[in-house]
Order: C-alpha cells, then structure tokens, then sequence
C-alpha cells in the first residue's frame, strides 16, 4: 500500500466501531480492532494486536507497526470495517 492513508474512512472505521463493536476495558472492538479516544478529546486510537494508528487534531496521524505487511492489512481492515 502506499503511504497515503484516507484519515476520513479510518474515522468513519472509528465510528462503525463504536456503533456496532463490543465494549471491552476501554473501548470497543469490532473484527479484532479495538477503538478508543483518549481524554483530550481530539485524539483516536485503532488497533489490533500488530498496528496501532493514532488520529490527532487536525487528521494528522501516527503509525506504529511490526511491519509495512502489517501495517497495509490493517489498513485496508480499516476501509472495509468502514464501508460496512
């Protein structure tokens, strides 16, 4: 995958999540990603056991990973939990 990622279908993955996921300590999860906001109010976190993907004010964003394989699986986990 490339390095562009769409924040605007990872926040609409963060939503569909929240809808429809399960409450587990500290978020919810939903197809082995687990959505949580911190308590500033701005920043998202979408993770599963291999990546993790920070969402801060203004969609920029870090990533942290095993792996750039890692990273585009759970990417484009993210856009199909986001057109469900």
């Amino acid at each position: 995958m490339d390095q562009h990622i769409d924040i605007q279908k990872c926040l609409l993955a963060f939503a569909r999540i929240l809808d429809k996921g399960e409450q587990v300590d500290g978020g919810y999860l939903l197809d082995g990603v687990t959505a949580r906001s911190l308590d500033d109010g701005y920043t998202v976190i979408l993770e599963n056991r291999d990546c993790q993907l920070s969402i801060y004010f203004h969609n920029k964003f870090g990533i942290e990973s095993a792996s750039q394989k890692s990273t585009d699986a759970f990417i484009k986990l993210l856009y199909r939990i986001a057109e469900q």
